[in-house]
This record gives C-alpha cells, sequence and structure tokens, in this order.
C-alpha cells in the first residue's frame, strides 16, 4: 500500500478522517548557525594589512591608505611644493635637455623658436606685406574688369601674348588707349550736362510763357501747393515726410 506521502494532495479525500496537521503542533526546528572565530593572532596577517590597520587606529576618522604597489611613479608619498620653479616630477633637466625641447618639432604644436617656420609665423612684416600685395592686386583686377567692360576701345587693347612678348611697348599701348577712353568719357559727361542745362531752361521759358498767357486772359497765375520746381527745373510732387527723415 502506497504511504500518504507519495499520493498526491488533491487525490486524498477531504473530511474529518484525515485531519490536517497543524504547523504550530510539528514546530520546525532552529536553522543551523555556522560560528566563525577571529583568530586573536596576528601572525597569520600581512604586513599591508598590519600597516593599514595601524594607520587606522592612530587616526580619528578611518582612512584606508593608498598602497605603495598601485601608486603612479609621477604621485610620490610626499606633498609636491609648489613654490619650486621647477614644478617637474621626476629628475630635474638638464641643459642638452632644455635645448633639445626647445627645438623640437612636436605634432599638432607650434614651431619651436629658431626654426624658418617660426620666424615665418611670427613676422608682422611678412604678414603686412601678404595682405597689402593680395589687396592691391585684387583692386587692379576689379578696376581692370570695370575698365573693359566700360570702354569702347576694348578691340585696341593688347593681349596676354603681346604683354609677354612686347611688355614696354603693350604698356604704351594701353596707356594711349586709356587716355582715349577718358577723353571719350568726360566729352559724354559734358554733353549730359549741357543736355540737363537744355531742359532746365526749356521748362523755365514754359513755365514764364504759362504766367504771360494768364495775365493776358486777365487770370492769376498760382503755383499748385501740391507741386515744387527743383534746383534741376524738375516739377516734383510734394510728399509728407514723417520726422524730416523718410518719406
Amino acid at each position: 500500500m502506497a504511504s500518504l506521502q507519495s499520493i498526491p494532495r488533491f487525490l486524498l479525500p477531504r473530511g474529518p478522517l484525515l485531519p490536517r496537521l497543524s504547523v504550530r503542533a510539528c514546530p520546525l526546528p532552529p536553522p543551523r548557525t555556522a560560528h566563525r572565530h577571529a583568530s586573536a593572532s596576528t601572525k597569520g596577517l600581512s604586513e599591508e594589512f598590519r600597516r593599514r590597520q595601524a594607520a587606522q587606529q592612530s587616526k580619528a576618522t578611518p582612512v584606508i591608505p593608498q598602497p605603495d604597489k598601485y601608486r603612479p611613479p609621477s604621485h610620490s608619498k610626499r606633498t609636491p611644493n609648489r613654490n619650486l620653479e621647477n614644478r617637474i616630477y621626476g629628475a630635474p633637466i638638464s641643459e642638452e635637455d632644455k635645448k633639445r625641447m626647445a627645438t623640437k618639432k612636436y605634432p599638432n604644436m607650434m614651431s619651436p623658436e629658431g626654426t624658418f617656420s617660426h620666424w615665418f609665423l611670427n613676422n608682422r612684416a611678412i604678414h603686412l606685406w601678404i595682405t597689402m600685395g593680395i589687396l592691391v592686386t585684387l583692386s587692379i583686377a576689379a578696376w581692370y574688369m570695370d575698365f573693359l567692360s566700360r570702354t569702347v576701345y576694348a578691340a585696341l587693347l593688347p593681349n596676354r601674348k603681346d604683354f609677354l612678348h612686347h611688355p614696354l611697348q603693350s604698356a604704351r599701348r594701353f596707356v594711349e588707349v586709356y587716355k582715349m577712353h577718358m577723353e571719350q568719357t568726360s566729352q559724354m559727361y559734358q554733353q549730359q550736362r549741357l543736355k540737363k542745362a537744355e531742359e532746365v531752361e526749356k521748362r523755365k521759358i514754359y513755365r514764364a510763357e504759362r504766367q504771360r498767357e494768364a495775365e493776358e486772359r486777365g487770370e492769376e497765375y498760382v503755383e499748385d501747393a501740391r507741386y515744387y520746381v527743383g534746383e534741376d527745373g524738375v516739377r516734383r510732387r510734394r510728399v509728407r515726410r514723417w520726422f524730416g527723415i523718410w518719406e
């Protein structure tokens, strides 16, 4: 016959025949605790642990000292003196090392003193000469392009080959063409000024004729307040100016 422990619980009948065992009736045995007794002797302790223990007992606040095993060589036990001139850790630098370091080219850094690149980068006269040369070259190029676009004598100018083979003759030819261009420009501006003066005179004659016709008819010639005549004789409409600045 199978025991009660091997039969599943859901197959057992529920009733007073098999009373449930209460937990209180069968108390569990107390758990076993393993007692660990610390050794009172310091025979098996290492020298590093004893040094840390002595340091903790000597100070009020427990501080774990840094072991010398993991101390980097750049940070010694002693606190560095910041007042010293030589603040470089390690052995003092010799004169030969200083000279070698002063002339050594380090990556991604400025060139050392005494080299050509250091002299070139720190010379203000060279930078001024380069800057002014670029500005003058750009201004001459802009003036020459404007001159070619405005002059009517562009076909008489010497080409690049003439400048290379005969520079003096090409320069003289360029000066002559430029003088011709200036004379032609002066004449054009003079004609424009004469034309404007004639237009102003015609407007004055027209207004005087209008006044004479009004007097002959017995009418009073009244100027329109909405318009005014400028210095150039042009009749313009008056525009209201806000604060006297803009229209």
